[in-house]
């Protein structure tokens, strides 16, 4: 009888296995790779790469978009989305359906890139090299105070760059103490200083002013 030419389901999870521990170690420590196992996915998670990003661990289950693709309710290629780590980390997500010959959805194979530390040098590099147009006239020198977001963000990098934090992620001290930098600096007393806050430590408004509240109870 003539063997089967079939590929079995462990063989095609193999394959992206392999593809994902190429990919996790080609871009590490940035890069995070996961596949699942959608036939299980309370318990999906069956290889990780780089988990550091996310914590999560083999044998743990799939996320709620990880259901949605069980259901068939999302797009085999999801590219480039706009996604976050537990710590709060900002990730740029992919993420692949993988099928087997019948063509039915088996599992997943997702991308996690942490793109925290590009964001940082962005930031401390537009201390230096951020300019605007001249507010008096095209050929004149003028030294002007900038916007109130500006003026926020200048006084995070210089938090950032003054504490030698250039290199990682605000922790939630961390952020308590920025805020505690502002408040200080009188940059709370500026229009629309706690939104701009909140968006530049990416904490939302009510923990700014739990922040805020307990700062000003300390003294």
């Amino acid at each position: 009888m003539a063997k089967s030419n079939r590929l079995t389901d462990k063989a095609i999870f193999s394959h992206y296995i392999n593809m994902g521990e190429l990919l996790a170690e080609m871009f590490k420590p940035h890069l995070e790779v996961i596949v699942h196992d959608l036939r299980y996915p309370e318990h999906s998670i069956i290889a990780i790469f780089n988990n550091h990003i996310t914590g999560r661990k083999i044998g743990e289950g799939t996320s709620d978009f990880g259901y949605k693709k069980v259901k068939g309710e999302v797009p085999d290629q999801v590219v480039n989305y706009k996604n976050e780590s537990p710590d709060g980390r900002p990730l740029k997500s992919s993420s692949l359906t993988i099928r087997n010959e019948k063509n039915e959805i088996i599992g997943s194979l997702g991308l996690n890139y942490d793109i925290s530390v590009f964001e940082q040098f962005s930031d401390v590099l537009s201390l230096f090299t951020g300019t605007k147009a001249n507010p008096v006239m095209d050929d004149s020198e003028a030294f002007f105070y900038g916007s109130t977001k500006e003026d926020i963000q200048i006084a995070i990098n210089h938090f950032r760059v003054s504490h030698g934090l250039t290199n990682r992620v605000f922790s939630r001290k961390d952020k308590y103490n920025v805020i505690k930098f502002l408040i200080k600096g009188g940059h709370l007393n500026k229009r629309g200083a706690v939104a701009i806050i909140g968006e530049s430590l990416s904490v939302t408004r009510p923990t700014v002013y739990k922040y805020i509240k307990k700062i000003k109870a300390e003294h």
